[in-house]
């Protein structure tokens, strides 16, 4: 009742102080700095207007303390302060002090870029995105990937310019295996870089993906993915590490301390790895992605999914969260109590933000609030920081600013929050410089990346069998003299989700798998003849591919001639450019161009890679919003786009599309082996809208797409192919168009099409060597079993043509392991490693189905062979709590090949209060030998942070007694554990 009566008050002086300054004609804004101070102000000057002479009421003076102490959470003296120990914490608080309501919301807000850029990328629309306050400073912008620091620069000078308190913002950029602008390097899929088990290889890829972000003004790399991805069904499988604990902690680490440059986030080659998603996202119900948690409970969320995240935290540089959609427990992640508390424990410093709507989703999805304020005081309130795309910027403030003086949210909460938010910009180097330099040349700095993007390639390719040595394909003996390669993966780019339009973005930089291995035969064995065919699609529907840059040519050099014009009518040229018209530009026109509104024309030949028969497929090119094309082929027109508010462009993850007729801008077209043909592209943008964030952030995209797929009878005549071969590479598997974010999956096969043709090549009795590349385990036990050999090479990226080819002529030894358990067949769910005993004590009545996996986890093989001696601890006999255990083995290349060898080290089940699996890894090592060499592997485990469990009262234990640990070749059940070596804990 105290307080009551003076939020009665506060609210009356403030609509008293708009009433007077309306009448007297005087500005009015939102601008009042929310401080202890001003409010205070605002009150005396209110109850002295009343005649109310406050300074000699004791007890109104008393009552209005009290309130003001309760609304801020903050001492009563007038110069309050947040305990500063730093030069670094005065500064911040300096800033607080004198920062508004609503300039603490921009800090907190999640500014969509073109909202800024605007419609003529000019950077027009600042004032109208700041409206809701404009003498605030950006906090965070996003969808922003410049194309040269001048971009960059003007924007964040634009906003010290007209900004009160000048400060840098903050941009967000995807990162999940290469920078969100799709422009530069694009490296394997995490899920693929977990194969690798190799953290090194993954520290330096983090490098290179930070040096390539921070060049363009990024400060935020949205990654690493620390879920664990336990159901493959779930479409995002393939950005997280796989299904463990410790294999996901420590490549996380390597990822994410590669970001942070080991934390040192002022470096111009450094970013703030924000880790996500927080939390148990990836065991959702039935694979579907973002629904409920389907685990075993808090204790499995505890135990082994926020390990990774913590580990991030202590020795990743990880400065940022991102909290997950998906619901535990009945509480949705983004305000759930538990989560934030681990945070808190954790001694977290950086920033909470919400993934794209997941704060408006705890009114839309989850019921939780009953509208967009109490979503908003909720998420303040649990902990939550920045927003993302949830709500418009007038809803925040005002919506804050309600909450504030209705005292649902405290000031002190606010600001806290934004005190975090400051410390990372403080970190990073802005407050001192927040421009990046216009002297760094990026494209050249992306093209010293190109040889470890081969490099992470070759080492996340996993081997699963190798019967009769049939890898690596031997040219010596005469005896391929045909070899034929088969599906529609053997002339695509495949990258996965979050790799540009059509996922397939960049191809200047890329290499297809008939690319590299005819440029290896040409070298090598002119003799042996390549053939290929398509014989299917990708997924369910007729799809657009990008054709390959090594297909197309314009007098001899790669890639077509491309002629800009200043205008959309062809008449002022400005340069040209030697490229492969597959293009979008983003929110910005081609560099040397003057507006969004201009066109292009690209002449060039295109070489038909069809063997045998004709094929009947579609040839023809699609484009974004507000933009046309026409496509000449030997100057006949064959197909003509027309401008239209949504393109053509098919997207990923497309249902119910045609399986027939031909794609979105494309005409039927028969492919003659050996022909040749004269291509001009006539291609217009025109600049007629201003983009909505989550409604496309691109101005202009043009792809000249082909499909190879025969539309009449398409599996025979890959057969007729196949038939004349003397071995038979199948690469099938899935892409973008299947696997991705809402790619979800009910089935782990291949597509119905891609089996049809499996089934027909795998009849012809030849040898087979399966390729599989995707975002998740196929659960494929006939081909498995049928295969002369079997490589799965995920989503390997813009080198994986290149690297596969490697492989298959053992130019490079596979030594990647399974990050992800395959399983016999999807109803036998889940499948991971580290499984109760109970788990298996029955098994199914199906046929040739069994409950443990086809292959699990750590498994892979090789060309060459290694033996394993002297596994030892180093006299070590006991440990305890605050230890690190070390182990060491010798590891020696008996083979005949330079190759690789994964160690690996497991707790076997142990006698303990709570059930524990039968097996649970602890550290791994992969080292590289040439043959005949050997080596001293150690390997470290920190058994605080791995061997610690939650007991009975729920409590933190690092539990006394006998650990067993075994060395072996992986973690399935028949895997022998001889090699052991028992500690025990004091």
């Amino acid at each position: 009742m105290k307080s009551l009566l003076f939020i009665t008050l506060l609210l009356q002086c403030l609509f008293f102080h708009t009433t007077y300054a309306i009448a007297t004609q005087q500005p009015y804004s939102v601008d009042i700095p929310y401080t202890r101070n001003n409010v205070e102000a605002l009150l005396n000057e209110f109850l002295e207007r009343l005649s109310m002479d406050v300074h000699r009421t004791s007890d109104w003076t008393l009552k209005k303390d009290e309130f003001l102490n309760e609304i801020f959470n903050l001492p009563s003296s007038a110069e309050y302060s947040f305990n500063a120990t730093s030069k670094k914490d005065q500064f911040i608080d300096n800033l607080v002090q004198q920062m508004t309501i609503p300039d603490l919301v921009f800090q907190m807000h999640l500014m969509f870029a073109d909202n800024v850029i605007g419609v003529n990328s000019d950077n027009g629309g600042y004032d109208t995105a700041m409206k809701a306050s404009p003498s605030s400073s950006i906090g965070f912008m996003n969808d922003f990937y410049p194309t040269n620091a001048s971009q960059y620069n003007s924007i964040q000078l634009l906003n010290a310019q007209k900004s009160r308190l000048k400060i840098p913002f903050i941009v967000y950029g995807e990162c999940l295996h290469g920078v969100g602008s799709f422009k530069q390097s694009m490296f394997p899929q995490s899920i693929g870089l977990a194969a690798s088990f190799d953290p090194t290889l993954v520290h330096s890829v983090g490098r290179a993906i930070a040096t390539e972000a921070r060049a363009i003004g990024i400060h935020a790399c949205l990654s690493p993915v620390l879920d664990l991805g336990k159901d493959p069904r779930w479409g995002r499988a393939q950005e997280a590490w796989g299904e463990e604990t410790v294999l996901t902690s420590l490549m996380g680490v390597a990822y994410a301390s590669g970001l942070s440059k080991n934390s040192s986030w002022a470096d111009p080659d450094a970013v703030v790895p924000v880790i996500k998603h927080f939390a148990a996202y990836g065991s959702p119900r039935s694979g579907l992605n973002a629904a409920p948690f389907m685990g075993r409970g808090m204790r499995e969320v505890m135990q082994e999914m926020l390990v990774p995240f913590k580990a991030a935290i202590d020795l990743g540089g990880a400065r940022g969260i991102m909290m997950s959609y998906n619901e535990l427990d009945e509480i949705p992640a983004s305000v759930h109590p538990v989560l934030f508390k681990a945070l808190a424990e954790w001694g977290f410093d950086g920033f909470v933000t919400a993934d794209d709507t997941g704060i408006a989703q705890l009114v839309t999805t989850h019921h939780v609030a009953s509208s967009p304020a109490d979503a908003i005081a909720q998420w303040y309130n649990a902990g939550g920081m920045v927003d993302f795309y949830d709500f418009d910027i007038q809803v925040l403030v005002n919506s804050t600013i309600d909450l504030v003086a209705n005292r649902s949210v405290k000031l002190s909460t606010l600001q806290n929050h934004v005190r975090k938010i400051l410390g990372v910009k403080y970190d990073l180097g802005l407050f001192d410089n927040p421009l990046i330099s216009e002297s760094l040349d990026v494209q050249a700095l992306t093209a010293s990346h190109a040889p470890l993007t081969l490099d992470a390639a070759h080492r996340s390719i996993v081997l699963l069998e190798n019967r009769h040595n049939t890898l690596p394909l031997d040219l010596t003996k005469g005896n391929l003299r045909t070899i034929a390669l088969i599906g529609p993966f053997g002339d695509l780019l495949n990258y996965g989700d979050y790799s540009g339009q059509w996922g397939m973005y960049p191809t200047n930089r890329s290499s297809t798998l008939r690319q590299a291995m005819s440029a290896h035969l040409n070298a090598k064995s002119p003799k042996t003849r390549l053939v290929s065919s398509w014989g299917a699609e990708t997924w369910t529907y007729h799809g657009q591919y990008n054709i390959p840059g090594y297909l197309l040519s314009f007098n001899g050099s790669l890639g077509m001639r491309g002629t800009y014009y200043a205008n959309t009518n062809f008449t002022e040229p400005i340069f040209t450019l030697q490229e492969t018209p597959n293009r979008d530009w983003g929110l910005y026109p081609p560099v040397g161009l003057p507006s969004n509104n201009f066109s292009v024309v690209w002449e060039g030949e295109l070489e038909v890679p069809v063997d045998g028969a004709q094929v009947d497929g579609s040839l023809g090119v699609a484009v974004a919003a507000n933009c046309s094309a026409r496509l000449f082929v030997d100057g006949v027109l064959i197909s003509e786009t027309e401008a239209t508010p949504s393109g053509n462009i098919l997207g990923n993850i497309m249902l119910g599309a045609n399986t027939t007729r031909p794609p979105p801008g494309g005409a039927e077209f028969r492919f003659v082996e050996g022909a040749r043909h004269q291509l001009r592209l006539e291609f217009k943008a025109f600049n007629l809208f201003q983009k909505i964030a989550n409604f496309g952030s691109l101005n202009a995209e043009v792809e000249l797409f082909w499909n190879l797929v025969d539309r009449n009878n398409a599996v025979q005549k890959a057969v007729d192919v196949a038939k004349t071969a003397d071995i038979i590479v199948l690469a099938v598997g899935a892409n973008w168009n299947s696997d991705g974010e809402n790619g979800d999956r009910a089935t782990l096969g291949l597509s119905v099409k891609q089996t049809l043709l499996a089934d027909a090549i795998f009849d012809l009795g030849k040898p087979v060597v399966l390729v599989l590349q995707g975002g998740r385990p196929f659960a494929v036990p006939k081909y498995y079993q049928k295969a002369a050999a079997v490589i799965n090479a995920f989503f390997p990226g813009q080198s994986g043509g290149q690297a596969l080819s490697d492989v298959l002529f053992g130019i490079f030894n596979p030594g990647g392991r399974v990050p992800l358990s395959v399983p016999f067949d999807v109803g036998t769910l889940p499948v991971y490693y580290n499984y109760k005993a109970a788990a298996h004590v029955n098994n199914f009545t199906d046929e040739d189905i069994g409950s443990y996996p086809i292959y699990s986890f750590g498994y892979g093989l090789s060309y060459t062979n290694f033996t394993h001696r002297n596994f030892n601890t180093g006299g070590k006999r006991t440990f305890s709590q605050g230890d690190t255990v070390s182990f060491e083995v010798t590891i020696k290349n008996t083979g005949t090949m330079d190759g690789s060898y994964v160690a690996q080290v497991y707790l076997l089940r142990r006698v303990s209060t709570v059930v524990m699996p039968v097996k649970q890894l602890v550290a791994f090592s992969r080292v590289y030998l040439k043959r005949g060499g050997s080596q001293v592997v150690t390997m470290t485990l920190e058994v605080d942070r791995f061997l610690q469990i939650l007991n009975r009262e729920n409590e933190w234990e690092l539990q006394t007694g006998d650990y067993t640990f075994a060395l072996l070749e992986h973690s399935g059940f028949l895997a022998s554990t001889a090699t052991n070596v028992t500690l025990t804990c004091v």
